[in-house]
């Protein structure tokens, strides 16, 4: 499930709500395996993932995990 997200969030960041939507399906993720860290950071980018995608202040190619800083920016492959 986790690869899926992460694909699916690459896309969404330049578009706040589907950005949005991503975030809170992780944080739904975390809860389900009741994972107390990505629950945590997916809360946080929940908040902050749409006004970093109307300004374009958000880390290109991240996969949005909380395992990953929220502001490295990663290689974005090139189906993306």
């Amino acid at each position: 499930m986790w690869a899926h997200l992460e694909d699916a969030h690459i896309p969404s960041q330049p578009h706040a709500m589907d950005h949005v939507r991503v975030h809170i399906r992780m944080l739904a993720e975390g809860l389900r395996e009741r994972d107390c860290l990505e629950v945590r950071g997916q809360v946080l980018r929940s908040l902050v993932a749409a006004p970093g995608s109307l300004t374009g202040r958000y880390p290109r190619g991240n996969t949005g995990r909380a395992r990953v800083p929220a502001t490295q920016p990663m290689p974005v492959r090139p189906e993306f």
